[in-house]
Formats: C-alpha cells, sequence, structure tokens
C-alpha cells in the first residue's frame, strides 16, 4: 500500500503548508486533495494572513504525480476528477498570493499544482513536466488553461505533445519559474520574495489579484471594470489614504 502523503500547517501571516510522506514522493493522494482543500478553507479564517508558500520540503519531490495504484482502484473516477480540478481552482482564486517552492520532481498532478500557484521559486536540483499524454491520459486539474495563461499555445502544445521533462533553468527560460535557487536556499528564498510581497499593504495586493485573475478567466472588458473598482475602493480606504498622507508629511 502506498504511503500517505500528510499536510503540515505553519501558521502565521506568511503560512506555509508542507506536503510530507517518508519516501518523498509526495503523491497527491484523493485523501491529500481533501486535506489541501480543508486546509485553505482553514486559512482562510486566518485574519492576519498575507502569503501562502506550498511546498515539498526539501526531498526529492515536490509532488510526483498522482498515486497510480489509486487510480487504477477508483470507484468514482467523476467525482476523483471534480475534487481536483475544485481544488487547483481554490489555490488559484486564494485570496492572498501563493508562492510554490518547488524542491524537487513536479510531475502529472504535481505539475498541476505547482501551475496552479501564481508565483514559482524552484530549487536548481527540481524537475517538472507534464507526462499524461505518455501515459493514455489529458492532462489534469487546470493544467492546460495555467500552461496556455504562461507560456502560449504553441509551447503548451510541445510541451504536453512530447510529455517532456524541464531543468529548472529551462523551466525559467520558458516563463514558467519567477526564481532558481540553490536547493539549500529554497524555503528562505520563497519566504524572502513573500516578506517583498508583505510591502505592500494586503488589501491592495488582494485587489491586483482579482484584476489579473479575472482578465484571465473573463477578457480585459472586464478586467478594465475591475481595476477601475478596485482604484475607487482603494481611494476610499483608510488604510490607503493614510498611507498616501504620511507620504505628504515627508
Amino acid at each position: 500500500m502506498t504511503e500517505p502523503t500528510r499536510i503540515e500547517i505553519t501558521p502565521g501571516p506568511i503560512s506555509t503548508l508542507t506536503l510530507h510522506c517518508e519516501r518523498g514522493l509526495n503523491l497527491l493522494q484523493t485523501g491529500t486533495i481533501s486535506d489541501l482543500q480543508q486546509a485553505l478553507q482553514e486559512l482562510q479564517r486566518q485574519k492576519d494572513l498575507r502569503v501562502l508558500i506550498l511546498s515539498g520540503g526539501l526531498g526529492k519531490s515536490f509532488c510526483a504525480g498522482a498515486d497510480i495504484g489509486e487510480l487504477l482502484s477508483l470507484d468514482n473516477i467523476p467525482y476523483y476528477v471534480e475534487q481536483g480540478q475544485q481544488l487547483m481552482e481554490s489555490l488559484f482564486h486564494f485570496p492572498v498570493p501563493v508562492i510554490a517552492a518547488i524542491n524537487g520532481y513536479a510531475l502529472g498532478a504535481g505539475f498541476s499544482l505547482a501551475l496552479a500557484c501564481e508565483l514559482r521559486v524552484i530549487s536548481e536540483q527540481a524537475r517538472i513536466g507534464q507526462l499524461a499524454v505518455r501515459n493514455g491520459l489529458t492532462p489534469p486539474f487546470g493544467n492546460i488553461q495555467h500552461l496556455l495563461q504562461a507560456i502560449g499555445p504553441v509551447k503548451t502544445k510541445e510541451l504536453l505533445y512530447t510529455g517532456r521533462v524541464f531543468s529548472a533553468s529551462e523551466a525559467e527560460a520558458a516563463g514558467l519559474i519567477n526564481r532558481v535557487v540553490p536547493h539549500a536556499e529554497l524555503l528562505n528564498a520563497a519566504r524572502q520574495l513573500a516578506e517583498e510581497i508583505c510591502v505592500a499593504p494586503g488589501h491592495a495586493i488582494s485587489w491586483v489579484k482579482r484584476i489579473v485573475n479575472r482578465t484571465i478567466e473573463e477578457g480585459h472588458a472586464v478586467g478594465y471594470l475591475t481595476q477601475e473598482e478596485a482604484l475607487i475602493q482603494c481611494l476610499g480606504d483608510e488604510r490607503t489614504r493614510s498611507i498616501l498622507g504620511r507620504f505628504l508629511k515627508n
């Protein structure tokens, strides 16, 4: 029997969700999907939350994909697919920025998990890719949509048709990664990026995320309207007015 992947929560303004199993594969099992969804719901209730980091620790895998044995024994395939898709949507629409700290292999469903996080810091030792077509499957859980957003249709088709696995530097060059760092520095680098984000007030960051996501999903016309609404709200927000007032005094 495959060892279950556990979820460890480290709460705080910069919270961390860490996937963990003794063998280091961190497979995305049905229980893992449910546990991650529950963890996201719990973290949303944390009022001081500013950034979320999703990590595989410093082992050999961020998430090596689905549990093949489990896939072959599923009683309810549509439910599994629906739950996986809902998890990726929850990550993508999470109210604060989500950073994937990719420590090792992010393959198949693990690649989908990494791409659902809007920012990605990767160890120079890591490898990422989508092997679904080689196994007679289509990419799971919004993977194609997130790839299209990141690298466009031509590169997306090449990556998916060939099932190619990218090195960290290749992934960065393709536009899939924000930062490549030495393996031992990965978690610190992800936290440093989170701290850079936390310099700005949280309400402004949340509005920017909402504008970008709505533009991606609903088009520029909706994006423009959301941007207009955001600026109106921010200009009337006491937190913004306090910052602008201090600026004038300086």
